[in-house]
């Protein structure tokens, strides 16, 4: 089925997306990006507009949110009710979006991307632009802060799962905790993931592929990451694929420095049970930024049952379940939900001042 494309302000555009329609109850949305045309759509609540706006920033990974794959149904389903609207496109070169899927070598690209919403979104007599921030898991929240540092576009950051430190540290956590749940020893999961992480060290100071390549081969026996990981497709890297990373230059992205540029609300929240980040060593990494941006509306959460997506980790299904479509833990969107309204980002009301906002926040909870 093909869809009638709504145009920056908001009217509907001539151009037509062959196959792709957005899901019923919502408004297509397209915008162009580093010469890519995105695809996405706008999930308006049922009040007047203008609306306040939330940009959903998916985590690694392909996605096609036309066919439920990346959607967030149900965090969707949350903001609406709360008079909020969530806007989410297809990541590029999957989907319904144009351009080449490069996944972790696009971070750089990706905060463009945002960048090319927010001035699409801000442009809409739908969108409140003055209520426009963005909700961003693992990846993505990276993507956020970089962004959000460039500018005063956007007006609050929600980061679930953020990293730590730069890709290194996270894929060397990553294939440490997998090596244990396979039944490693400690000692020996953690010299494979120091190893590991010396090798991607050669991967980020530009050395020979064929150098980075004998290092890798020597752990090739040792399942390092789980085998349906994207991951695996950087850490064992073609030579296209390794000069692509070099190039990109994300190995060098330290989450701390865009982070300690903020000075809007931000809400870092991790699941009880994240497998793919160190949580205390992300409080940590998160407080000593925000402190350094001397930002006193920051606030850091952790979600009990919860995973690395914020998944119920006490249901069946949890672990089967994509992120984006999993049942969520119990807690985390009433925490969302309750921060951005304390926040002034909910209904059709006036904004709140930074400091009106800040006033109103339990000290306790940050």
């Amino acid at each position: 089925m093909a869809a009638l494309v709504a145009g920056c302000d908001g009217e509907p555009s001539s151009r037509i997306v062959d196959g792709c329609a957005a899901p019923d109850d919502t408004l297509p949305f397209v915008f162009t990006s580093a010469k890519r045309q995105l695809f996405g759509f706008i999930d308006a609540p049922a009040t007047d507009p203008p609306y306040p706006a939330v940009l959903l920033l998916h985590d690694a990974g392909r996605t096609d949110i036309t066919r439920g794959s990346g959607d967030f149904a149900e965090l969707r389903a949350a903001l609406r009710d709360a008079g909020i609207a969530s806007v989410v496109w297809d990541a590029a070169g999957s989907g319904c979006s144009g351009g080449r899927y490069r996944g972790i070598a696009d971070l750089y690209v990706r905060a463009d991307d945002v960048l090319a919403a927010v001035a699409a979104l801000s442009a809409r007599e739908d969108i409140d632009a003055g209520r426009l921030g963005a909700w961003a898991m693992g990846e993505g929240a990276w993507v956020a802060p970089m962004a959000a540092a460039r500018g005063d576009s956007l007006d609050f950051l929600i980061l679930v799962g953020g990293p730590t430190g730069d890709p290194i540290e996270r894929i060397t956590h990553f294939a440490r905790e997998n090596l244990k749940r396979e039944g490693y020893p400690n000692d020996e999961a953690e010299s494979l993931a120091k190893r590991l992480g010396e090798a991607l060290t050669m991967m980020r100071d530009q050395a020979p592929f064929r150098e980075y390549r004998a290092a890798i081969e020597s752990m090739s026996d040792y399942p390092l990451l789980p085998s349906m990981s994207e991951i695996g497709g950087d850490v064992y890297a073609s030579e296209r694929r390794y000069d692509e990373l070099r190039e990109s230059a994300v190995l060098h992205v330290e989450p701390g420095v865009f982070l300690a540029a903020l000075e809007i609300p931000v809400l870092a929240i991790w699941g009880e049970h994240d497998e793919r980040v160190d949580r205390q060593r992300a409080e940590a990494v998160y407080r000593e930024a925000f402190a350094l941006a001397a930002n006193d509306d920051a606030t850091v959460k952790f979600v009990e049952n919860a995973d690395h997506a914020l998944c119920d980790t006490r249901a069946p299904s949890a672990r089967a379940a994509e992120p984006g479509s999993c049942p969520l833990a119990p807690g985390y969107l009433s925490t969302v939900t309750s921060w951005l309204e304390r926040h002034g980002f909910t209904g059709s009301g006036e904004r709140q001042s930074r400091a009106q906002a800040a006033a109103r926040i339990d000290p306790q909870a940050r």
